[in-house]
């Protein structure tokens, strides 16, 4: 959900039941998020403290404390899947390689857990989706608009946005081609992204993965009318190559996970999500939230799906994790 529907989610929580509230509590809350927290690793432009290892928040000290999760590690692996032609998609961010608007954002990112185009930094862990322009040499002309699987099925033709799509959606996490800075999972910084694509073109002796020397990260083009915000912001961002592969050729819609996160327990927890969670801001984690986040139009989130915090836009959608304080331990006097 977007973050005001975040907030009457949690205000509906607190007056159900003639006010007693969700399980008998009526002062649930988002978790909190200090705008000074000394044990993130980045600060950024006014001040506020991002990235991993931010331990100070609510979410970061369950995440690094109480559940002994470290970064970039996701909280829930997902299981080998099959999403059409593709397999082992992550319900995540994929790198694109266009920068950000704003180049101190980084680059554009695509979520294929809800459907969204966004911005992340480069410091972020994400995945990669590589892909080349226009159809391989030898195989069959296009028969229609739909994916096509190349021969070998190790590769996918979209004759929509004319481009041949890697079949594994996570190849790195089985093959790193020497690049280091790869985690386990296939997550990875924007500038290992980039080594990674350039390692495909020249392996094989130079003769490339899968005798192709053309890999590339995906592009997301000119500002692109069809998002729901503006220039390539937003849902329903068909106009890029990540973005019409979501909600043309795989058919999902705006908050569709391209693969559900499987059930398991996470020490007392079940059903988290290896993704973005609301956030917002405040000193400590009894305090309430403060009605003004980090910047306009922004407030503060944090990853299950790496261990990262940091902001997002109003209108994105992320998960809930709600919690209620004990009241304040008052401390004895002689």
């Amino acid at each position: 959900m977007d973050y005001a529907r975040a907030l009457r989610w949690v205000d509906a929580m607190n007056k159900l039941d003639q006010g007693a509230g969700y399980l008998g509590h009526n002062n649930w809350q988002l978790p909190t998020a200090p705008v000074k927290d000394q044990s993130c690793a980045r600060t950024g432009r006014n001040g506020e403290s991002f990235g991993f290892n931010c331990s100070g928040s609510a979410l970061g000290s369950l995440y690094y404390g109480s559940l002994g999760i470290h970064e970039p590690n996701t909280a829930v692996g997902i299981p080998t899947n099959k999403v059409g032609p593709f397999n082992d998609f992550q319900p995540y961010l994929y790198w694109s390689g266009s920068p950000a608007a704003d180049p101190k954002q980084g680059f554009v990112s695509f979520s294929f857990n809800t459907g969204f185009q966004g911005a992340n930094v480069w410091r972020n862990y994400l995945y990669v989706l590589p892909m080349i322009k226009g159809k391989l040499p030898g195989t069959r002309p296009a028969a229609g608009e739909g994916l096509e699987v190349n021969p070998g099925a190790q590769t996918v033709y979209d004759p929509i946005a004319q481009v041949t799509w890697l079949a594994d959606a996570n190849l790195a996490a089985k093959q790193t081609f020497g690049v280091a800075d790869i985690n386990p999972d296939g997550a990875m910084e924007h500038s290992a992204a980039v080594q990674w694509v350039a390692a495909m073109n020249t392996a094989d002796q130079g003769r490339g993965y899968l005798g192709q020397t053309d890999w590339q990260l995906p592009e997301t083009g000119p500002p692109d009318p069809s998002c729901s915000l503006k220039g390539t912001t937003g849902f329903d961002c068909t106009g890029s190559l990540m973005g019409e592969l979501f909600y043309k050729q795989l058919g999902l819609h705006r908050g569709e996970s391209v693969v559900a996160a499987p059930d398991i327990n996470l020490g007392p927890f079940h059903d988290i999500q290896p993704y973005l969670y609301w956030a917002c801001e405040a000193e400590t984690a009894i305090s309430a939230c403060q009605p003004n986040g980090p910047s306009d139009g922004f407030e503060w989130n944090f990853s299950f799906g790496n261990g990262f915090e940091g902001t997002n836009l109003l209108a994105n959608d992320l998960y809930v994790i709600v919690y209620y304080p004990d009241s304040p331990t008052k401390i004895p006097t002689r």
